[in-house]
């Protein structure tokens, strides 16, 4: 049995509330979960300065993946800024 239209437009109304996200809350999320990446990263690597107790590895990995993770946000940023300056040399 189909549910009542009010219901129907509720569970709509809620998936898009959801699912809906901008390009600048993506970007934004983005970059602050890569500078918690590199805050991690750092941490860790003072804590194998000053000798506490952290596995070599894994700090050697959480610095790569940190740095990977800039580098691809780097990349984002420079594809962006292609895509604008595309479109600003469009003639109308």
């Amino acid at each position: 049995m189909p549910l009542p239209l009010s219901n129907r437009l509720m569970r709509t109304e809620q998936a898009q509330t959801t699912t809906s996200f901008s390009f600048p809350d993506l970007m934004k999320q983005g970059v602050q979960q890569v500078n918690s990446m590199q805050q991690d990263a750092n941490s860790q690597i003072n804590e194998l300065l000053t000798g506490g107790d952290v596995n070599q590895a894994e700090v050697f990995t959480s610095v790569q993946k940190a740095d990977m993770a800039f580098r691809m946000l780097v990349q984002v940023r420079n594809k962006l800024i292609a895509a604008y300056e595309e479109i600003n040399s469009i003639r109308v």
